[in-house]
């Protein structure tokens, strides 16, 4: 007869767990792909100014736009990780609960279960593990979990 897995441990949402969050799940895109919305809206404003002849001030939006889009890409580390040092869930403390079912992140301000069943795909990174379930991801740090509970939660999202 098996045992029944059971691991639990706990971290603090600090400004280091977020970047290495937000470092190990971005997906890569090419320049074309990131910034393709800044050039539609520059040429739209631009063709707004010069060709259609409408109100400037309409039109200098628009090139306005593009321009805090161009900024927004650039400064996406920065601006995501301020939002989430914004948030009521940092510096508290997070408990992860992995066991035979499901994996549970408890906090004062989330509950969260994520069954075996519904992860799709379990994405090995270089400090944590991705996992895809129900249209949503979830990155887990490897910090806070053993060998054990990594290799338990790969062996069971396979």
């Amino acid at each position: 007869m098996s045992t029944k897995f059971n691991y639990q441990t706990s971290f603090i949402l600090d400004k280091s767990h977020f970047s290495e969050c937000f470092d190990q799940s971005i997906t890569e895109q090419t320049l074309w792909v990131k910034y393709r919305k800044v050039v539609i809206l520059a040429i739209v404003g631009l063709l707004l100014l010069f060709v259609v002849g409408t109100n400037h001030y309409a039109a200098f939006f628009v090139v306005g736009l593009s321009a805090i889009e161009a900024l927004s890409i650039y400064y996406q580390k920065t601006w995501w990780l301020w939002r989430q040092m914004l948030s009521k869930a940092y510096n508290h403390t997070v408990e992860i609960i992995v066991n035979d079912e499901s994996i549970t992140i408890k906090s004062f301000h989330v509950n969260s279960e994520m069954s075996f069943e519904n992860i799709t795909q379990c994405e090995e990174k270089e400090s944590g593990l991705l996992l895809t379930h129900l249209k949503s991801r979830n990155y887990i740090s490897k910090s806070c979990l053993s060998d054990e509970a990594i290799d338990f939660i790969k062996s069971k999202s396979d």
